[in-house]
């Protein structure tokens, strides 16, 4: 299967979008994101793709990538994956904190970032409005 359908999106990503759905390939990525995870060809009620996506679209998937066993696939972080919600967490907190007028180490500490992190953060975010920049 090519990636000529949703050439946006990462192969498996694709490939899943392709067999049940772009909703679950990117429900899969939000779930599962940065994650190896094995695809089954007998799905159980607890299994972890059925309760992401339902019976219905697991067992598609499962039939598409697994046939008769099992196979181990790459989740790819990927849009609004979980490293690209940590990392808008993360900017929201240092700004609320930034204007709530917290130190750099109470930014970094809420934040879960390093001071290094935060002074940046401070550097691009608390400028002078009425200040030009030399860039």
């Amino acid at each position: 299967m090519t990636n000529d359908s949703w050439p946006d999106l990462p192969a498996v990503l694709a490939e899943i979008a392709e067999v049940a759905g772009l909703e679950a390939a990117m429900t899969i990525a939000d779930e599962k994101a940065g994650q190896e995870v094995f695809i089954c060809a007998n799905l159980r009620p607890g299994n972890w793709l059925v309760r992401c996506v339902g019976i219905e679209k697991a067992e598609l998937i499962s039939r598409h990538m697994a046939g008769r066993g099992r196979v181990k696939v790459h989740i790819p972080i990927f849009g609004n994956g979980s490293y690209v919600s940590e990392r808008k967490r993360r900017a929201r907190v240092m700004a609320e904190t930034l204007e709530r007028g917290g130190s750099v180490n109470e930014i970094a500490r809420r934040a879960g970032v390093t001071n290094r992190s935060a002074y940046r953060f401070k550097a691009r975010h608390n400028g002078d409005p009425d200040q030009g920049s030399l860039f």
